[in-house]
């Protein structure tokens, strides 16, 4: 059990992304759909969260705080590809990172990430996305491994809130996941091939108003 708790701990800070924060690669799966995407209100933007969990076979971690920059600029995408992308996410960090026996140690490898726009706009105000281009390191004692990919989740207009959850309001027309590769030791609890999800509320600086359709 000791171990298994130890294997978990791990896997928190990958997806956020960060975060954003999870993709068999870096990528996300597009589509021969096409989507008309309007961003007004745009422009640099922080982000933050208080709270992110991954969690992978059913052990869980959470870390207390994770802030995010960017770009997402006022522009029109006329019947561009799924997923569309909006915007960057330049900056990433995460604190207060631990599990159920400790502090995680992570370091992001690559940046930009980007953001992206997979579904028509409900009339709640609310647009399915992904964070795509994780590419994120993860070590603790007796574990290390790679998460690569994309992390799902929606946008509401009238909060300026990314939600990142795999439960999404709307049907998406392209996918993404994220992918655990590299593993190193963690007992065989965490495996190349595996899945995890992420979930978090980043609340957005500027209030962007994105419809798709």
């Amino acid at each position: 059990m000791r171990i298994r708790k130890r294997a978990g701990s791990a896997l928190f800070v990958v997806a956020a992304v960060a975060t954003v924060v999870g993709l068999a690669a870096t990528t996300a799966l597009a589509t021969s759909a096409t989507l008309t995407v309007k961003v007004t209100k745009g422009g640099a933007y922080t982000a933050k969260s208080s709270k992110t969990v991954l969690t992978d076979k059913g052990v869980s971690v959470t870390c207390s705080s994770s802030k995010a920059s960017g770009l997402v600029p006022t522009k029109t995408y006329t019947r561009a590809k799924v997923p569309v992308t909006v915007g960057t996410a330049a900056k990433l960090s995460f604190t207060g990172c631990t599990g159920p026996l400790g502090k995680v140690t992570v370091k992001v490898n690559r940046l930009p990430y980007h953001v992206t726009v997979t579904s028509k706009t409900n009339g709640k105000g609310q647009t399915d996305g992904l964070i795509t281009g994780a590419n994120t390191s993860v070590s603790m004692v007796g574990c290390s491994f790679k998460v690569t990919g994309s992390a799902p989740g929606f946008y509401t207009n009238g909060t300026h809130k990314l939600t990142l959850t795999p439960k999404l309001p709307n049907r998406p027309l392209a996918s993404g996941r994220l992918t655990v590769s590299n593993v190193s030791g963690c007992a065989g609890l965490v495996s190349n091939g595996d899945h995890p999800t992420y979930k978090s509320i980043y609340t957005l600086s500027r209030a962007f108003v994105i419809k798709a359709s």
